[in-house]
């Protein structure tokens, strides 16, 4: 390994709402990095120009689910109804926002919910998105905005979800690139005494793992207690994913400049594991 890293530095988070089980997650997630890290919260949420502009279609109608009742959309009623969201929204935040004692903004903003979300992240050094969304046919696998923020978004991004408990085990894929070291070093910053940290070595010689536990030694300190270090020969992002699925549902941090696994096997990894992810990117 060459060079030095420095653990990833957490200024202000940036948290897109939409009041779905797994928005809230990740607001929940967003404000604990927040109150270890002495950061900011910004909270987004979006008025979706598309869905406005559909309901102004004359063809377009509303089907009510329990009737299956059709009737054209009203776009009176769907501004309304983006009001009372946006309003809903903030008033979690706030909450929350409070609840762990941070600063905080909110913004409500109108346009395309992706880009809307990821232009307003810019002004972040992580952004905090669910998995998936409202929309029923995303929430096995990425929503279209966290699946685009992952590869595009220039901050750090945090993918939550609802089911996994903050007390769960921290999953960490390390393969002693200077982007791996950042992604260890940035799990044990934001551990708490009750995580246990699992440690996938990249490496598939004897030697390599040899050279990676002394590695990892030396980053994670006294944590070493609260460490269990797994050796993995392989970098295909499906058997990647088996081997983390194996250890039990936990925050999964890696880095998208490793040097054993390449970007895009990350990006199917992160969709493959269905657990919250902390992407760290780049490696300055």
């Amino acid at each position: 390994m060459t060079g030095k890293t420095k653990t990833i530095r957490i200024h202000r988070i940036s948290v897109a709402l939409d009041c779905s089980p797994h928005s809230r997650a990740s607001l929940v997630a967003a404000a604990e990095i927040a109150e270890l890290l002495h950061a900011e919260l910004l909270g987004i949420f979006v008025e979706d120009i598309n869905l406005i502009r559909m309901a102004e279609l004359p063809f377009c109608q509303e089907i009510h689910l329990h009737t299956a009742r059709s009737e054209p959309l009203d776009t009176l009623k769907l501004e309304r109804l983006l009001r009372l969201q946006a309003k809903e929204a903030y008033n979690i935040f706030r909450e929350t926002a409070l609840r762990f004692g941070v600063p905080y903004t909110f913004r409500t903003l109108r346009g395309p919910v992706t880009s809307e979300v990821l232009t307003a992240a810019l002004e972040s050094d992580l952004l905090a998105l669910g998995r998936s969304g409202r929309t029923p046919v995303c929430r096995k696998g990425l929503g279209s905005t966290a699946k685009k923020a992952v590869e595009e978004a220039r901050p750090h991004i945090l993918l939550a979800h609802s089911d996994v408990k903050p007390d769960g085990p921290i999953l960490v894929l390390y393969d002693g690139s200077r982007g791996s070291k950042r992604a260890l070093e940035t799990a044990c910053s934001i551990a708490s005494a009750k995580n246990t940290l699992h440690i996938f070595l990249i490496a598939n010689t004897e030697s390599a793992a040899s050279r990676l536990r002394e590695e990892t030694a030396s980053i994670i300190g006294d944590r070493k207690k609260k460490t269990e270090l797994h050796v993995l020969p392989w970098t295909d992002s499906a058997m990647l994913a088996q081997c983390i699925h194996m250890t039990g549902p936990g925050l999964v941090v890696l880095s998208d400049s490793s040097e054993a696994i390449s970007p895009e096997s990350v990006y199917r990894l992160i969709d493959a594991t269905n657990y919250p992810v902390l992407l760290v990117k780049g490696t300055t």
